[in-house]
């Protein structure tokens, strides 16, 4: 076991869960963890968060972590740059000059600035560029064989966000390895989705009073592991 394997190895080892969302969940608690920590006063990453920002998602799980100083030492920063970009785009103009004969091209850049940084996080690129590296990994193990990578084989499937994460990856394999990888990863997925379908229609169906003694089966909670499937964790 090397140490880059193993989260991806420590996920994989889950019962139930789709292990990518095992990943991409902690991914995120430590990414917000480390920027509520020592991180946000250190002056790379303050200036870091004050160029990206965050996204609303992540602002509020920050919000929920009761951190306020913190945030709060933040979004102060973050708002001090958008006010100097802001005002620079604008050239100090007051309403009347603003609305003037140059408005349209003041208004579409006022708009691009707003789109990029509303449209940008400083949390999601920090996950993301780690996540991209445990799907090398997952390929890794895959490829070096033994009982690390009978742990994929052993795989129920994945949310669909997830499953497309590893089609894209599949599709720079060569040939001959991306048709082997479908065939070992096919039919835990679509059995997945087979057992999806089939506790949907079992929940409906205890809604006909002539099934409201009739036991759950596996479908009392299919509606929340679908939209996680759909969604993902």
């Amino acid at each position: 076991m090397q140490i880059h394997t193993i989260p991806v190895l420590d996920a994989l080892r889950e019962p139930k869960n789709c292990a990518f969302c095992v990943m991409h969940d902690k991914l995120e608690r430590d990414a917000i963890q480390f920027i509520l920590g020592p991180a946000y006063m250190e002056d790379d990453v303050r200036m870091e968060t004050n160029k990206v920002g965050f996204c609303k998602r992540h602002l509020d799980a920050m919000y929920a972590e009761q951190n306020r100083l913190g945030l709060g030492l933040m979004l102060h920063t973050y708002f001090q740059r958008q006010n100097a970009d802001l005002n620079n785009i604008v050239k100090g103009r007051i309403p009347a000059t603003f609305f003037g004969k140059d408005k349209s091209a003041t208004i579409s850049r006022l708009k691009e600035h707003l789109k990029k940084t509303h449209d940008s996080c400083y949390v999601c690129r920090k996950v993301e560029n780690t996540f991209a590296r445990y799907i090398d990994t997952f390929f890794y193990i895959r490829d070096r064989g033994g009982d690390d990578a009978r742990l994929i084989s052993a795989q129920k499937g994945y949310c669909v966000p997830h499953f497309i994460d590893l089609l894209e990856a599949a599709e720079k394999l060569g040939r001959g390895k991306r048709e082997k990888f479908l065939d070992e990863i096919l039919p835990a997925q679509m059995a997945r989705f087979a057992e999806m379908e089939s506790d949907l229609e079992w929940f409906t169906l205890k809604f006909d009073f002539r099934n409201a003694d009739e036991p759950w089966k596996n479908s009392k909670d299919a509606l929340p592991r679908a939209i996680e499937m759909l969604g993902g964790q």
